[in-house]
């Protein structure tokens, strides 16, 4: 059977299919999403030619099998496989060659409910009684079924199963009734929520697999539960909660900054502080964690891949054949800090739409020069007057090192292509009118002492976050601030660990615009055709 966390071990190769494993069979599959319903049911609702299930209270997981490789993995392909090994043996022992299955891993309490913390507190212990329920049959002996309606696949689910071992079984339906309306189902999660289970998962019996809506019904309990945990971001049903312990923080009294004596525990504290403000510029985007194990003065490295082992509240994505880090909550910040992670580097685009920057960029960058303040000062004022006069919005940010970061921040839409092109018509007018201070030459010997303006835009270039910190005394971060604050008097290295609070508290996030819903997004045609008649 497969290692778990990330281990290279596959499993027993005996019974496979030629070039095939666990693995790779699962990577053609992705799980059906299921739609939280509203908490009013519309009493005209209409459910009648639909599968009612419970909501089983566990964690979803698509189980493939090749030969005698057996992989659990969650949606984010996070493999459970080691976790819960007699799941893994159950399948084993079904009568197929290869197969893929959706399902809930379930641990029952002493109820014979379904219980998420006793399932988390098994996997905690080491233990593996979990029970996997099979909500559908995705794919048998090579055959594959999700075109088929969930009618058909529930019965080869219910063929393949006879006999089956006790902990893997199907999902249980619940009675029929008549015409299935809003007022009916109203009463059903009534019982079932007398039951302790936490709602209903409805599904259409003529769709295929995907095709139509997964619908999920929580109970008032279930509810009112989701309320208590006062976050926005967990369902009253929720297949995907952490299994994983909380992050740890180990070796909290380790140096990382030795000349200003700032600990483990220190970014710790300043990360959690400033978790709520910077997460929204991690959520939904690849993050490459720049990592100083042994501090600011030894080796750093670049983590682009989720770590071996990870815990679970750490997404994964898979980009360009990269499994690659995405961090969207606070317990995953903290665990690569608590990794020595200092500096979170982030694409200019999101998950769903990686070929479409939320920003076009230009970085300011001094070189290796020792005077260079008021010169630098001078061009970001020229970049900024440029902006206005094309009337493009902007957001400037101190890089935590030498440099500024200049961002425009645009709508929904834009190519890599045209952010480029407005950075480099940008450098290119500020190239004549300040021939001796700046230069595009990203080669240093050819720079002639002048200023980089990197205008480069590409999928995977990387910008350092809002809030970041950087491997500089001082523990000095990459902060958003106010063009009036653009002058001789900014000390980017006061920025930092120890007075971003504070500020903060007195300015607010100055880089908003830049975010997903920020209303000053903008097109740049106009721009690009302005800048195109300057040539």
């Amino acid at each position: 059977m497969a290692a778990a966390g990330g281990g290279r071990r596959r499993g027993w190769k005996r019974g496979r299919p030629d070039g095939e494993n666990a693995f790779s069979l699962a990577r053609r599959f992705t799980l059906a999403a299921i739609t939280p319903s509203p908490d009013e049911l519309d009493d005209d609702l209409d459910l009648d030619g639909h599968l009612l299930e419970p909501a089983w209270d566990g964690h979803r997981v698509l189980a493939t099998r090749a030969g005698d490789d057996v992989r659990l993995a969650s949606a984010d392909f996070r493999d459970w496989t080691a976790s819960f090994p007699s799941a893994a043996r159950g399948l084993c022992k079904l009568a197929a060659t290869t197969l893929a299955i959706d399902g809930v891993l379930c641990v029952f309490d002493e109820r014979g409910v379904p219980s998420f913390p006793s399932l988390r507190a098994q996997v905690a212990a080491g233990s593996s009684g979990a029970t996997l329920i099979c909500w559908d049959l995705l794919s048998i002996d090579g055959e594959d079924l999700r075109g088929q309606p969930l009618a058909a696949r529930r019965a080869r689910l219910a063929e393949l199963l006879a006999g089956a071992p006790a902990n893997v079984i199907a999902s249980q339906e619940l009675p029929a009734f008549p015409g299935k309306q809003g007022g009916d189902l109203a009463r059903i999660l009534v019982a079932v929520g007398r039951l302790g289970m936490r709602g209903i998962v409805a599904r259409a019996l003529a769709a295929a697999y995907g095709a139509g809506a997964w619908l999920s019904f929580a109970t008032a309990e279930a509810r009112a539960d989701a309320d208590a945990a006062d976050d926005d971001s967990q369902h009253a049903i929720d297949w995907a909660r952490s299994l994983s312990p909380p992050p740890p923080l180990s070796n909290a009294d380790k140096v990382l900054y030795p000349r200003d004596g700032i600990t483990k525990r220190d970014l710790v504290g300043y990360y959690r502080d400033i978790a709520e403000v910077m997460l929204p510029y991690l959520a939904d985007r690849p993050v490459v964690v720049q990592r100083w194990p042994d501090g600011i003065d030894e080796f750093d490295w670049y983590q682009h891949r989720v770590p071996p082992r990870a815990p679970d509240y750490m997404r994964a994505a898979w980009v360009d054949g990269v499994r690659r880090i995405v961090l969207e909550n606070e317990d995953a910040l903290l665990w690569m800090v608590n990794q020595a992670g200092l500096t979170y580097h982030v694409f200019a685009s999101r998950l769903a739409s990686l070929a479409e920057p939320d920003w076009a960029m230009i970085d300011l960058d001094p070189g290796e020069r020792t005077t260079w303040w008021d010169e630098l000062i001078e061009v970001a004022l020229a970049v900024r007057r440029v902006l206005e006069l094309l009337e493009l919005p902007s957001v400037v940010k101190t890089s935590g090192q030498r440099g500024l970061h200049v961002l425009v921040p645009l709508a929904p839409g834009h190519t890599f292509d045209g952010a480029e092109e407005l950075g480099r018509g940008i450098a290119l007018l500020l190239m004549r009118l300040l021939p001796d201070k700046v230069t595009i030459e990203n080669e240093k010997e050819k720079r002639k002492g002048r200023l980089l303006l990197d205008h480069k835009q590409f999928v995977a270039k990387t910008l350092v976050a809002p809030y970041s910190l950087r491997a500089a005394d001082e523990a000095p971060s990459s902060t958003p601030i106010a063009w009036s604050e653009v002058g001789p008097g900014l000390r980017p290295r006061a920025l930092g660990l120890r007075t971003l609070r504070a500020r903060l508290d007195k300015h607010g996030d100055l880089a908003a615009a830049l975010l997903a819903d920020a209303p000053a997004k903008t097109t740049l045609d106009r721009a690009l055709a302005q800048l195109r008649n300057q040539r």
